[in-house]
């Protein structure tokens, strides 16, 4: 049996479990829920052991995700199976690697994170030996209960070891990457990848934020050029490929729109890509209710941030996070209201945080006026009216997707930010529309990238950036026997809402 090393001395007995229980990913479920034959309940995993960068933190609740059920249906991001999913999570640190300082991370401290079933150590354990320093320095590598201890380069060995051991424990049963997930017990993750938890909000909150943020962050610099005034040095320096929203006669809210702490609020210059109006497909969602926040931050009081739903809930709370203005409804008419909230031009850049783009082609285009007879005699439907009977059902999909598209200003930069989300269409960039598609930790890459998520607490407590998800917290149940059936529930669910399992 595996327990954490017994230097660790500074850890609560009660904390130093031998075991830990992992809900493991064991193949995928093509067909759908119930995700219970996939999602198994290991309870004889060995504790993990974190390396000189990292930290092991005891989860108290773990973020649902859309990408979870996508990973187990469709293998999204998952290389190999088993592995352990989840994305988002908050609790407390247990064990920190020796080169995590106490003004970083400390043993006790409450945090939320970031999680995830790749990528998240960079390359395999054995990679991550001692670094050559020299024998005064510490933290070569190793375990360290709260940074006290000095570090030679003997037990830095010792702790590599340790590292390899545990790892290749797990390795044996197929997944080592799982260290990382979050639907376990305790997750081991690099330092960089958590931060300190506000003191006003509880757990359920700080759980459900990390993947929204991150990935609003990546959305605004790496695909819209838009510098965040909390990251002075982030710059665009990403470039990618592309995909749209179910929106057809939307309503405006013609009341004024409320501006949250304008007084605080300034227009940043910095903005190299020349945006100043932003239309945001799915803002009720947590990436789009993050991003349009953020975006306030750094385009500050005069610019247009237009939140476009299929819902009509939520308008009050996207407006006091900083939209403009919220579009609800179905496609027709939206170019028209679009306009109209941004001076008769047209928008600068969309930001797709739902794929929105991909309903276009759900369904047949429905023309305004009383319905026209249709012909099926052959497998290929065609509506008739009396101007043009050789209309068929795709050329009216193709009229509507261009459509779409005419919400952008003729002469703007007309940068399309697609939010990953497994669908995809194909955006004409012949006529200039420049696509980025956008994951999550792409800010990582940026610089000062990886500060964005230790500057989040800060953002939360001077109340410039509020709980995203405007339905509120939904906790399912507790325990990972609760993340198969939440998961189900998830899938059908509207939006809005943040489901959460406490363990």
């Amino acid at each position: 049996m595996n327990s954490p090393p017994s230097i660790v001395t500074d850890v609560p007995s009660t904390q130093q479990k031998q075991l830990i229980s992992r809900l493991v990913a064991v193949e995928p479920c093509p067909n759908g829920p119930p995700y219970t034959s996939s999602l198994q309940i290991s309870r004889d995993d060995p504790y993990p052991v974190p390396g000189r960068n990292d930290v092991c933190i005891r989860i108290r609740a773990v973020g649902l995700n859309h990408i979870d059920w996508k990973n187990l249906e469709h293998e999204n991001m998952v290389k190999k199976w088993p592995d352990i999913l989840g994305f988002e999570i908050a609790g407390v640190v247990e064990l920190v690697g020796m080169k995590v300082q106490e003004n970083e991370l400390r043993v006790g401290q409450a945090v939320f994170r970031l999680s995830g079933p790749v990528g998240m150590r960079r390359g395999p354990p054995e990679k991550e030996g001692p670094e050559e320093h020299g024998s005064g320095e510490k933290g070569d590598d190793g375990i360290s209960g709260a940074g006290e201890m000095e570090a030679s380069k003997n037990l830095a060995e010792v702790m590599v070891r340790e590292v390899l051991k545990a790892d290749s424990k797990l390795e044996k049963k197929g997944f080592w990457l799982g260290r990382s997930g979050g639907f376990q017990d305790v997750t081991c993750v690099h330092k960089s990848w958590a931060t300190r938890k506000p003191a006003s909000w509880p757990f359920q909150w700080a759980a459900g934020v990390p993947l929204a943020y991150m990935t609003a962050c990546s959305a605004i610099v790496c695909g819209l050029g838009i510098r965040l005034p909390f990251l002075a040095n982030s710059e665009s320096a990403c470039q990618g490929s592309a995909s749209l929203l179910n929106l057809e006669s939307p309503t405006i809210d013609t009341t004024s729109p409320k501006d949250p702490s304008a007084d605080e609020l300034k227009d940043h210059p910095a903005n190299e890509s020349g945006v100043k109006s932003v239309l945001v497909l799915g803002g009720s969602s947590g990436v789009g209710s993050s991003a349009i926040q953020l975006l306030r931050m750094a385009l500050g009081p005069k610019a247009v941030i237009i939140a476009a739903t299929n819902t009509e809930m939520y308008n009050r709370e996207l407006r006091e996070r900083g939209a403009t203005a919220h579009l609800r409804g179905e496609f027709k008419g939206l170019i028209e209201k679009v306009h109209c909230l941004s001076e008769g031009k047209g928008v600068d850049a969309i930001l797709d945080c739902v794929s929105g783009a991909a309903c276009l082609d759900d369904g047949p285009f429905t023309p305004s006026g009383p319905p026209l007879p249709s012909s099926s005699d052959t497998d290929e439907t065609t509506i008739t009216n009396d101007l043009d009977s050789n209309t068929t059902v795709e050329d009216e999909k193709n009229l509507k997707t261009m459509l779409f598209w005419g919400v952008f200003r003729e002469d703007g930069p007309k940068l399309y930010a697609e939010v990953a989300t497994g669908r995809k269409v194909a955006v004409p960039t012949d006529v200039g529309i420049k696509a980025t598609l956008i994951f999550s930790r792409m800010i990582l890459d940026q610089p000062d990238g990886e500060r964005a998520l230790q500057e989040l607490p800060a953002l939360i407590e001077s109340g410039k950036f509020v709980f995203p998800h405007p339905g509120g917290v939904k906790v399912v149940g507790q325990g990972l026997e609760s993340v198969a059936p939440g998961l189900a529930e998830l899938r059908e669910s509207s939006g809005g809402m943040k489901f959460i399992v406490e363990l």
